[in-house]
């Protein structure tokens, strides 16, 4: 059986952004999400960081995967948390990033909430920052090494740029056409899927696990 990384996410776009920076990688894991196997169980995240709703939601996805399919030890689980940090809103959404606008937002009203929170505030722009944490941890549960957190380890990434309330672009999700990187010449909604997997926060993450791909894979 081919060793498989199993993604331990619901979300259609991070799924397919994820499979896509692995292949792109060249690793030998059949790349899947944890919605192949059933309907994945409702995972708290009540951490207020985004490596402990990583873990969180790593850990009981594993669990749940062990409870319900045969899982060879060579299998990965992996999740992320991810969000944006706006410098003018003391660094909210954070992890609230995909609740901002209340637990069952959309993109469109994530976006409609920050935009009012930042012209509340009397402004058009601020300074801000993608995050993201991938947790791993193999299937069976062994530690990897030494340098991991419960169990899991944490790889983290980061992106700067410059929130407006003016939107452009018609790629990416979430507050990606808000987003303006390069000095405010465009917005990660006009990356191509490639031209933000080289420079996003998970694309930063992703390069930080592929440099341990050796140990993950042994």
């Amino acid at each position: 059986m081919i060793p498989r990384l199993i993604l331990a996410t619901t979300n259609a776009h991070k799924i397919r952004e994820l499979a896509a920076m692995l292949a792109g990688a060249g690793h030998s894991r059949e790349v899947m999400s944890a919605t192949a196997f059933g309907t994945p169980p409702e995972i708290a995240e009540t951490s207020d960081t985004f490596v402990g709703n990583a873990m969180q939601k790593v850990t009981g996805f594993a669990s749940w995967l062990r409870e319900i399919v045969e899982l060879s030890p060579d299998d990965l689980c992996v999740a992320d948390d991810s969000g944006i940090c706006i410098d003018a809103l003391g660094g909210a959404p954070g992890v609230r990033s995909a609740r901002f606008a209340g637990e069952d937002a959309t993109d469109e009203g994530n976006n409609a909430a920050m935009v009012a929170a930042l012209r509340a505030l009397g402004l058009d722009r601020s300074p801000a920052h993608y995050s993201c944490a991938l947790a791993v941890v193999r299937a069976d549960g062994a530690p990897h090494g030494t340098e991991m957190s419960e169990g899991a380890l944490i790889f983290e990434g980061r992106c700067d740029g410059e929130i407006r309330v003016i939107r452009q672009g018609e790629g990416g999700f979430g507050y990606d056409p808000y987003f303006w990187i390069e000095g405010g010449v465009r917005t990660f909604a006009d990356l191509s899927d490639d031209e933000k997997a080289g420079r996003s926060h998970r694309g930063m993450a992703l390069q930080a696990m592929m440099a341990r791909w050796s140990e993950l894979s042994s």
